[in-house]
């Protein structure tokens, strides 16, 4: 049977919003059991067993050891780094939320300055999403085409 490119998008999409919830409890529970026999064992990896094969592993990743600064020596940190040259000033998060666009100047709505070192950059599209496909919804639609088969079963055709 021949699918349109919008009946397999939408089947993928539901079949993922079935599996994605058990699949991350599955994967939580694995790195969950590992981190804590990590504590007793320091076992960083086992493999993944199905029947008497080996078909993946579990692994720890580490984070790269690194100083870190005291909370409560911060200033003196910061005024030592400075003098050496390290430290960068960047603007505040969200900064953006404090201007606005007046004609074809950028304005500060804290102030009501025009600001000249600013442009105003229009609304461009940055990326698309799928939506909806719910497991039901799908199976409805496709209705009698799929005559009784779950959503799984259509992949095993090899046209989706």
């Amino acid at each position: 049977m021949e699918y349109t490119q919008d009946e397999r998008l939408a089947v993928l999409t539901a079949m993922q919003k079935q599996i994605k919830p058990a699949l991350d409890e599955a994967k939580a529970i694995a790195r969950q059991e590992i981190m804590e026999g990590f504590a007793e064992t320091h076992t960083d990896r086992r493999a993944i067993i199905v029947g008497d094969e080996k078909v993946g592993e579990i692994g720890i990743s580490y984070s790269k050891a690194a100083p870190v600064i005291l909370k409560e020596r911060m200033d003196e940190a910061v005024a030592f780094l400075d003098s050496i040259g390290m430290v960068d000033i960047v603007p505040k998060k969200g900064w953006e939320a404090h201007f606005a666009k007046a004609g074809d100047k950028v304005v500060c709505t804290d102030t009501g300055e025009t600001v000249d070192w600013a442009m105003w950059c229009p609304k461009s599209p940055k990326t698309a999403a799928v939506r909806g496909c719910d497991p039901e919804d799908v199976m409805q639609a496709l209705g009698p085409r799929v005559e009784g088969m779950s959503a799984a079963a259509l992949l095993g055709d090899g046209e989706l």
